[in-house]
């Protein structure tokens, strides 16, 4: 195996150049005056250590677009669950020679741009919008902002949730359910007994992989609102204090930081859960 070594050395640099960098980038300015940035300009020695920023990123409308962020999440999530789940077990239970090309159904999106993909979901929910002109339906939503990002959320990342179940559906063992049958147990009691409880190793992941994107990008909430400040996320507020006509470098990375201590924690949580890594895409 100490062979194989060297070929990983390209994955290193890779990995210190555009992960590790950035990283120690954003530890340093989340604890520096700095304000802005130019690769070609930018010197340390022109900085100084400071916390003063530090109520800047944590102000109450960095705590309210957080609770926004984590409820909004949550709900979708919750969604993906109430219909992921069912269509995991759907297709694991199937016999069918045709149930990998249901499958791969719900892989086609994810294929294609996630901006396109959120930019039609946002069209699909106004008054003029393909649905309207074609077949006369009309799912206006233009004044149910919150319901917008959470129902656009739930689609765009279901996916998410599928295939985890799926993973762990489809290995579990049809001998167990047999036994249960034997025993006298019915279909529904057999699912809550055996199947539910072997299959929350790909419920959690699920959860996770739904809820980090979710609560934290700020693509989905920017083009379903047209930016409106009323709704924004924690993921908008970030990138607003890097993109900005006075852009705050530092306020924006202590903000980044506390994203990344809770993601890093969320993935260690996965790792615990499923040690073989069976249910991560």
């Amino acid at each position: 195996m100490k062979n194989y070594r060297k070929l990983s050395l390209p994955y290193v640099v890779w990995l210190l150049v555009l992960t590790g960098i950035p990283i120690i980038m954003m530890l340093i300015f989340s604890v520096s005056n700095v304000t802005s940035f130019s690769t070609f300009t930018f010197k340390f020695s022109d900085y100084a250590f400071s916390l003063t920023h530090a109520s800047t990123a944590f102000s109450p409308v960095f705590f309210k677009a957080f609770l926004r962020s984590f409820l909004y999440a949550f709900i979708s999530t919750i969604l993906t669950i109430l219909i992921g789940y069912p269509i995991a077990y759907i297709i694991s239970r199937m016999k069918s020679k045709y149930k990998f090309l249901l499958l791969l159904i719900f892989i086609m999106p994810m294929w294609t741009n996630m901006l396109l993909r959120i930019q039609t979901l946002n069209n699909l929910f106004k008054p003029n919008s393909f649905l309207s002109n074609t077949i006369g339906i009309s799912i206006d939503l233009t004044n149910y902002k919150s319901l917008k990002i959470i129902l656009v959320m739930t689609i765009v990342y279901l996916p998410f949730m599928i295939f985890p179940c799926y993973t762990v559906l489809e290995k579990m063992d049809d001998s167990l359910l047999e036994a249960s049958n034997d025993l006298g147990a019915s279909p529904i009691k057999s699912f809550f007994k055996i199947t539910l409880p072997l299959s929350l190793k790909g419920i959690f992941s699920g959860f996770i992989m739904v809820f980090l994107p979710s609560a934290m990008g700020f693509t989905i909430p920017q083009i379903v609102t047209d930016g409106d400040p009323n709704y924004a996320m924690i993921g908008q507020l970030i990138e607003r204090q890097f993109m900005s006509s006075s852009p705050a470098y530092n306020v924006g990375s202590l903000m980044s930081l506390f994203i990344l201590i809770f993601t890093l924690g969320s993935i260690y949580l996965i790792s615990r859960v499923d040690q073989e890594g069976e249910t991560l895409l």
